[in-house]
């Protein structure tokens, strides 16, 4: 298949990549043009062909019309604002879910997350919910990603961990659990639903779904790294205020003040299971054993 990965120089989108190239597909890269000729030697095998590309300037159709699959993996997280977050995230991936779908590409593939749910109040998660509704509307497949995690350590599973480096790790959401899914595992997922034309009207998880504890979870990624974790409980509106605060004053962050919520408030349960299981894709209980250094 021709397979065209948007946001490809990212932390999934560069997993997606190297996975389709590996399976035997042809991978046609769409990335901001200066991360496209920045990317390194190895980051260009596999690619068939690079192509511009812009969250906020998405392209027209024709730049899709050679491609049997499209997956868009970009995404702007720079944003803060609800208007900027809806005026370039939401409206750009909308448009560009239009536009490939009228270019006639069999598959159309938006990454979402674990975070968008119904009653979600987390930013990140209602604009990602927005963008699922348009995927849907035009027979496309939204797969909600649940906390990627693996050799990589990038993205929020990157941010905790991190944390568990401090001399004292502040414990946000101590209570609350995760959904997670390893790199490899979520990779194989998507080869598996790009290459299928089984429909999937509604929103599919890719992650485990059984719940992590959120200690156990940062307990066994110290762990990974040789260190005991010492951890103490912190109210998530305190780090909220912080955070907002770091961001007004525009200081670089480990993390949004959004993301907060999802830490706190994260789904109740992983969509899709029994679809998924038709298609033979399972994905592994949560375990660091095989990622440690």
């Amino acid at each position: 298949m021709r397979v065209g990965i948007t946001g490809a120089t990212g932390y999934v989108g560069s997993i997606l990549r190297a996975t389709f190239a590996q399976q035997g597909h042809e991978v046609i890269a769409f990335a901001r043009p200066n991360r496209a000729t920045s990317a390194s030697a190895a980051a260009m095998a596999g690619v068939a062909e690079w192509r511009p590309y812009e969250i906020k300037r998405p392209p027209s159709g024709a730049a899709f019309s050679d491609l049997d699959v499209l997956i868009h993996s970009a995404w702007d997280l720079s944003l803060i604002s609800a208007g900027d977050v809806w005026g370039v995230n939401v409206s750009g991936s909308q448009h560009l879910l239009r536009n490939a779908a009228d270019a006639g590409v069999r598959r159309v593939i938006f990454i979402s997350s674990m975070s968008a749910y119904k009653g979600t109040r987390q930013l990140y998660g209602q604009a990602k919910l927005a963008c699922e509704r348009t995927a849907s509307s035009m027979g496309g497949v939204s797969t909600r990603l649940g906390l990627v995690y693996g050799p990589g350590w990038a993205g929020m599973a990157g941010a905790l961990r991190k944390l568990t480096k401090l001399p004292v790790t502040p414990l946000i959401g101590a209570r609350s659990h995760q959904f997670t899914v390893h790199e490899a595992d979520m990779a194989a997922a998507m080869v598996r639903i790009a290459e299928s034309d089984m429909p999937l009207p509604e929103p599919v998880g890719l992650a485990n779904p059984e719940p992590v504890p959120f200690r156990r979870l940062m307990n066994e990624i110290a762990a990974s790294q040789g260190r005991t974790l010492r951890a103490v409980p912190v109210p998530s509106q305190l780090v909220s205020c912080m955070l907002r605060a770091g961001e007004a004053l525009h200081v670089p962050l480990p993390f949004r003040s959004d993301s907060i919520l999802g830490l706190v408030h994260p789904a109740a349960e992983v969509p899709g299971v029994g679809q998924l299981k038709q298609l033979g894709i399972r994905f592994r209980s949560f375990s660091l054993d095989g990622d440690r250094r």
